[in-house]
Parts: structure tokens; sequence; C-alpha cells
């Protein structure tokens, strides 16, 4: 049973409710150094990969001292959800973890979220803040590049937010893939099916990240919550018969955890979710 009423942002609808570009992808991988600062290395190897952006894992990567923040309730009325105060590790090992990479204000900025901690009591998830990772040891990490369109920090009239938005970076003759965000209240399902079927894409792979307002899974039980932070997990797609197959791992303002494959109609989303589909 969708959520969606549970949550009312302060501005008019954005239009149009699915920004989408097309372009190519191509599968990347990238060395980064210990002790470096995240947000430095990954602007580091954008300009060795030589792409418009990127959407990266960093499964594996072992982080030093590190900051980052959950979802919370908004303190205000300009704002319909908003972050907790800032959680800070000296040590740990991302399980999985998506990093959106595109550009804020010219330069790289990259928006993660990330799983760690699992083989401890108290599992963790949350949104890491770029510029306060460093790294403890070297780390490979892959990906998709994309080149065509590029995720731009933009101003939201609808949610009072600014985020990742594709913006065209030039014409592509073919493409096999297409940035996506999408806006309050889409339903994730539904979304990724139009648009896998709409774009032509052949079973594509699927990486994002976002929030939802609440979650219901197939295979596990729901979460609850109006306000999350979420990312697809390995698998994520859609299948020969157009169906999208969504692996997802959400964390609720409390740090509880919920993990499962999404239900049709089960996922609306709920400040914004950014993704990218490719046929490779």
């Amino acid at each position: 049973m969708s959520r969606s009423h549970l949550i009312r942002h302060p501005g008019p609808p954005t239009t149009p409710r699915r920004h989408v570009i097309r372009g190519v992808a191509r599968e990347v991988s990238a060395e980064l150094p210990a002790g470096a600062i995240l947000m430095d290395a990954v602007a580091a190897a954008m300009e060795d990969i030589g792409s418009d952006c990127a959407v990266l894992r960093l499964d594996g990567l072992e982080m030093g001292p590190y900051d980052y923040v959950m979802p919370a309730a908004s303190p205000d009325e300009e704002h319909a959800a908003w972050y907790s105060a800032v959680h800070s590790g000296t040590a740990a090992r991302l399980d999985c973890a998506t990093a959106m990479v595109g550009r804020r204000d010219g330069d790289w900025f990259l928006h993660c979220h990330a799983l760690w901690d699992v083989d401890t009591p108290q599992p963790k998830a949350g949104h890491l803040l770029p510029d306060r990772v460093t790294l403890a040891a070297p780390a490979r990490i892959s990906g998709l590049a994309f080149d065509g369109g590029c995720f731009d920090v933009t101003p939201d009239a609808e949610t009072n937010f600014s985020f990742f938005r594709p913006r065209r970076t030039g014409p592509t003759e073919e493409t096999n893939a297409a940035i996506v965000t999408l806006a309050p209240h889409e339903d994730l399902s539904a979304a990724i099916g139009e648009l896998s079927r709409e774009l032509g894409l052949v079973a594509p792979t699927l990486l994002g990240i976002g929030s939802l307002i609440g979650a219901d899974f197939t295979d596990a039980p729901s979460m609850p919550s109006p306000i999350s932070e979420v990312l697809l997990l390995d698998g994520a797609g859609v299948g020969s018969d157009g169906r999208p197959d969504l692996p997802m791992l959400c964390v609720d303002p409390q740090g509880n955890l919920f993990r499962g494959h999404i239900a049709p109609g089960g996922a609306p989303v709920c400040v914004t979710f950014e993704l990218i589909l490719a046929d490779l």
C-alpha cells in the first residue's frame, strides 16, 4: 500500500517528473590512494577516466576517520525531510556503497549512500560526507562512466533542496544508457519499467540511490518510515519481460535497516532518486 500521502513538499510540483538524458555508458575502474580524502581521490580518478559523469561502486573501501548523516524529520516547514546531526567513526569497511559523481558549481562532486559495519551487532547505513572521509588503504573501485550528460547540482523549488539533476553536455549519435532523476511521489518500480521501454533498453543494469516514502518488499518486512535513505543493491535491473527487479537497502531515521526486493507500487520517491540505466 502506497504511503505517498504521508509526505507533502513545500513548493509547486516539478515538471517534468522524470528528468532523463540519453548517452553512452561504459564500464570503468580506478585506483584510489591510501590517505586521500574520498572527494579528492574520486575527482582525480574522474579526470583520468575522462567522462562527463559516473556512477561508482565503492564496495570494500576501507575508511579511516569518516563522517556521515542519516535521514531525519525536518525541523521546520521549509522541507518535508532533513538530515541528522553529523555522526563520526574512526574506521570501517564499506560492505556496499554507490556514489553518483557529477558537478557542483563546476567542480566534481559526489553523492554516496553506503552500508558498513556489517560484522558488528549494529550495522550502519547512511549518507557519507565525501570531503570528510579518509581512505585507510588503497581501494580499487569500479562502475559506469557516462558521456552525453552530467549530474549537476540544481535547486529544486518543489522540495526546497539542491540535488543532482541530469544536464545534457553534448550530442550522442548512438546511446546505450540514460541518467535519470525521479521527482517526489513517482513510483520507483513503475517509473523504471516505463523508462526502460521508452528508451528501448533491453534488460538494462541499474545503479542508483535516493529516498523513499516507505517501502514494501516481496520477500521481507516493510519499511514503514516515510523518511529514509536507500540504495539499489547488486543484481538490480530490468528483466527480458520488462519487469524491474529492485533489491534495495533502506535506513530509517532510527538507524533501522530494511533489505529486500521492492514490490510493484510499494516504493514512492520521497525527495529524489538518482540512477543510471545501461545496456552493456
